[in-house]
C-alpha cells in the first residue's frame, strides 16, 4: 500500500483572515449587548428607588405634612425631583428622575396615602 499525502488546505482567494473579522464583530456585537443590558439594570435600579422614595414620601407626609414627607423623599432619591401634596385626606407623593444609562428617558413614581388623623396639613 502506498501511503497518501495529505492534502494541502486551500483557502479560495479573498478570503484569508475571515476568522478575524468574525471574531472581531462578534465580540463587538458582545460588548454592546452587555452594555445595553447594564444600562436597563441600572434604568431597573433607578425605577426601584424612586418607587420606595415615593411611598416614603407619601407615608411620612400622611404622618406629619408635606414638608417632611418631601423631605424624606428626597433622601431617598437625592438627584429626582420630588412633588409631595397633602389635601384633603390624602398625602400623594410623584418622584421624578431621569434613568440612569438611558439618554432620554424618564422615570416616575407615585405613592398615595390617607392622611393620619391629627396630622399636620
Amino acid at each position: 500500500m502506498v501511503p497518501r499525502r495529505p492534502r494541502e488546505a486551500t483557502t479560495p482567494a479573498g478570503d484569508e483572515g475571515s476568522v478575524t473579522v468574525e471574531a472581531a464583530l462578534g465580540i463587538a456585537s458582545l460588548v454592546v449587548v452587555l452594555a445595553v443590558a447594564a444600562a436597563g439594570a441600572g434604568a431597573a435600579l433607578t425605577q426601584i428607588r424612586l418607587v420606595d422614595a415615593a411611598r416614603e414620601g407619601a407615608r411620612i407626609a400622611a404622618i406629619s405634612g408635606a414638608e417632611p414627607g418631601e423631605a424624606v423623599a428626597r433622601t431617598a432619591a437625592p438627584a429626582a425631583t420630588v412633588t409631595v401634596d397633602v389635601s384633603g385626606r390624602w398625602a400623594t407623593a410623584e418622584v421624578s428622575a431621569p434613568a440612569r444609562g438611558l439618554p432620554g428617558v424618564d422615570l416616575s413614581a407615585r405613592a398615595v396615602a390617607r392622611t393620619e388623623p391629627g396630622a399636620a396639613g
